[in-house]
Formats: structure tokens, C-alpha cells, sequence
């Protein structure tokens, strides 16, 4: 096998060591793959399997599969046959899963490769605001003493938003992560000012979680990746009582801190710190290596994230239209201001937008996709493209007004045209992608 072989096998390894099936995407990104989604990765897998055949080694290729499922695709066991012949699929994953696989020294993984020896806790906030709320507050020094004992500098800590206080589409779920310093200090040292005054002005929280711990780094997962917290962290948030857990924190263990690994975010930017927050959408795992895992896709395109599966979306803008504009309210009648476009996540490519507006009546929201796939469905940017230029097609030969890039005012009746005629033009590309793939 050869270096990149290598690399896939110790990756696939990695996984199987910790009882886990793995997908095409995040064997991408942990080896800088150009198709996150696996296509081109066949004819190496082929040779791995080979392998690992030769020297008498359970199958690890087998617990490679497509996002949400247990077995590998049907084109995958096209190589698997050849080599194995007929197999039972399910007997030979359980196979990788019980074997040693640290008695094989030259499939064990780079420990400062991938972030699975981070140490990972689990804690409660009202919310997640980090440009704001730089630091983890504890309600007295004994509290904080014992995470300084029991974790180290650089230690990961998932927020979940409490069950009875927060935003509602929060409440109960893992939201972001910070990354925490051993700078112990007072809270006021890593709270914005205003943000400060507002929650010693609230009885509730006056006084409350004055001893901190400086965060260095904070991500913001997005939100088409939120989970309750019991569904992802469901032994350490049953063991111990959630006030307990809100107060001094509870460490995750390594099963259920690769899940968190998993889940795409967004780094955002840490109250007082001078460093520039990466805002590419990217799995956990991915923001934490050294450098970027996959290159940046050669096609122009401006969202800030990695390359594989995508969604197309159009946002709307809600509030008075003509008052935006400064046009009479009969100019605009029955138009709205929409965005086009495509991401790993429309709800945060909505939220980067949104962010860059200050309060007030104006907000965007997503209006296609009417509801959330579990997946996205279209395989790269490439695909995307052609769907985000076919609505923008379709707008102007409508004679939608451009608003410049890819925002536009058109009349309502023309918008769910516009997202039909993107996804009819995104399907015909995935169609053709998929008859080239190798996978």
C-alpha cells in the first residue's frame, strides 16, 4: 500500500478501535481526499482490503458507509464480493469491531492527527453567545478548582442549552463548543460590558458564576446538526443530576465525544481575543486539525465551508419591503426580497447573514427548503452550482429586479418556480455525477 493507502487504513482503524461504522465524508476530511464524498476512493479501498486480506486482517472497509446507514452502499460490495467473496456483512463488521486492532503497529494513527485524545466535558448555559460571553463561570472557587484538577489546557467543553431557560428552539440541545484556557479570573474580566450590566441587572442571574475560566477558541454548530442532549451524550448526561452538570460540569466519554466530533459548526469569535474566527462549516473534527483537512474546491463560489454534500436554498427577507427599498408600498406590492444559494447549512448561512444586520423588524428566514432533509441532497458545489445558476436564471428571464449578487425582489408567485427550476437543473447534474462516479 502506499502512503495515502496507509492513511485511509489507519483512519478506518481508528474508527473501528472505537466500535464505530465511519462515512466517506469524514474519511475525506481526516486525509485531505479532494471529494469529501468519497468519489474516487474505490480502486484505494480495493488495495486496502487486499491488504488487509493478505495479511490475514478483519475487513475494515467494511464499516465504511454512506451518512446514515450501516452497511456499505451496493457499489462498494462490488469490491468487497471480489475480494471476499459472499459475505455476511453484518458478521464481518462485528468482526473488525472485536479485533485488536493496537496489535497491528503500522495501523495505529498519528495521536496529534485527529482530535479524538482531546478531553471533552459537558455543561449547561442559558444560551450561546461567545462573542459576548468569553469564559465558563462557576458559583464558587471549589467548583472551578476541581475542572482545573481533573483537565488540562485545551480541553472541549459542548454547551447544551438548560431545558427551562433559553431560546426555545434551543432548549435541551448541544449547541456549541468552547475550547478553555487554565486562566482562572473573575467572570466580569470575559464578559462583554453590556452583556455584563444585563445579567447583573437580572435577578436571576445576579451574582451567579463569578469564577471563571477564560475561553481561548469557540465553535457554533449548525443548527440542521442541533441534538438533545440525552440523544448524544446519553451516559454523561445520565450521570449526573442536570443542576449538578450546569454547576461543575461532567467529562464525556470517548464513544459519545465522536459523535460531538462529527457535528458540523462554525467557529465564532471569543470575547477578547485578537484571533480571526474561521468561519468555514466543517465537522468538529475537521476545525480541530492543524490545518484545513480539505482544500478549498477549485470552483468560484463564496460560502465559506468545505466541499461535499450541499443544499440549495432561497431565503426570504421579512419586514416592510418598500420601507427597505424606499419605494411606495403599490412599487413592491406582492414582492419579496430573497437570497439564492446553497450550503452544507441554510439555517447557518442565514444566521452569517443575519449577523451582519443590527436588531431590528428585518430578519431572514428560510422559505425553501420548506423542511429540513436529513441530508443534503446533492453531492458537492459543483452540482449546487448548477442549481443556484439555474434560479438565477430563472429569476432574471422573469425579470425578477437584481438586488445585486445573488439577492433579488420577485413577485411571490415566482418563487416557488425558481426553486423547482434549481433543483430540476441541481437533479440532471447529480444524475450525470453519478454515472461518472467510481464509487
Amino acid at each position: 500500500m502506499d502512503s495515502l493507502q496507509f492513511e485511509i487504513a489507519r483512519f478506518l482503524a481508528s474508527k473501528a478501535a472505537l466500535g464505530q461504522r465511519t462515512t466517506y465524508q469524514e474519511v475525506g476530511e481526516a486525509v485531505g481526499w479532494n471529494h469529501p464524498n468519497g468519489r474516487g476512493l474505490g480502486a484505494h479501498l480495493e488495495v486496502i482490503l487486499l491488504y488487509l486480506a493478505e495479511k490475514k486482517l478483519p475487513p475494515l472497509t467494511t464499516v465504511l458507509v454512506r451518512k446514515g446507514e450501516r452497511h456499505p452502499h451496493e457499489d462498494a460490495m462490488e469490491y468487497i464480493r471480489k475480494v471476499l467473496g459472499d459475505i455476511d456483512i453484518e458478521a464481518a463488521q462485528q468482526g473488525v469491531f472485536a479485533f485488536d486492532w493496537a496489535s497491528v503497529p503500522e495501523l495505529q494513527s498519528d495521536p496529534t492527527k485527529f482530535p479524538d485524545g482531546r478531553e471533552v466535558w459537558l455543561t449547561s448555559f442559558w444560551g450561546f453567545n461567545p462573542s459576548q460571553w468569553g469564559c465558563i463561570g462557576f458559583a464558587d472557587e471549589a467548583k472551578r478548582n476541581r475542572f482545573l484538577t481533573q483537565s488540562r489546557p485545551g480541553t472541549l467543553v459542548a454547551i447544551y442549552v438548560t431545558k427551562g431557560k433559553g431560546p426555545e428552539d434551543m432548549r435541551g440541545k448541544v449547541v456549541g463548543v468552547l475550547e478553555l484556557s487554565h486562566e482562572a479570573g473573575h467572570a466580569q474580566n470575559y464578559i462583554s460590558g453590556d452583556r455584563w450590566r444585563e445579567k447583573e441587572l437580572d435577578p436571576t442571574s445576579q451574582g451567579k458564576w463569578l469564577c471563571a475560566v477564560k475561553a481561548t477558541r469557540a465553535w457554533s454548530i449548525v443548527p440542521e446538526d442541533w441534538k438533545r442532549v440525552e440523544d448524544i451524550f446519553p451516559e454523561a448526561y445520565n450521570s449526573a443530576h442536570p443542576e449538578f452538570i450546569g454547576a461543575s460540569g461532567v467529562k464525556v466519554g470517548t464513544e459519545e465525544a465522536e459523535k460531538l466530533f462529527r457535528l458540523d459548526v462554525q467557529e465564532v469569535h471569543v470575547y477578547g481575543s485578537t484571533a480571526a474566527a474561521d468561519p468555514t462549516i466543517q465537522t468538529l473534527k475537521s476545525a480541530l486539525s492543524p490545518s484545513r483537512a480539505v482544500p478549498p474546491p477549485a470552483a468560484p463560489y463564496t460560502v465559506g465551508e468545505t466541499d461535499g454534500p450541499k443544499f440549495l436554498y432561497i431565503l426570504k427577507l421579512d419586514g416592510d419591503v418598500a420601507a427597505y427599498l424606499g419605494c411606495p408600498a403599490a412599487d413592491v406590492e406582492e414582492q419579496s426580497i430573497i437570497k439564492v444559494g446553497f450550503s452544507k447549512s441554510p439555517l447557518a448561512r442565514r444566521n452569517q447573514i443575519q449577523s451582519a444586520y443590527p436588531a431590528g423588524s428585518f430578519q431572514w428566514q428560510v422559505l425553501f427548503p420548506v423542511q429540513m432533509p436529513d441530508e443534503a441532497p446533492y453531492a458537492n458545489a459543483a452540482v449546487a452550482i448548477v442549481g443556484e445558476d439555474a434560479m438565477k436564471k430563472r429569476l432574471v428571464d422573469e425579470k425578477a429586479k437584481v438586488l445585486g449578487g445573488e439577492f433579488f425582489l420577485a413577485e411571490d408567485w415566482l418563487l416557488h418556480i425558481t426553486w423547482t427550476a434549481g433543483n430540476h437543473a441541481a437533479q440532471r447534474a447529480q444524475d450525470e455525477y453519478e454515472s461518472e462516479s467510481e464509487i
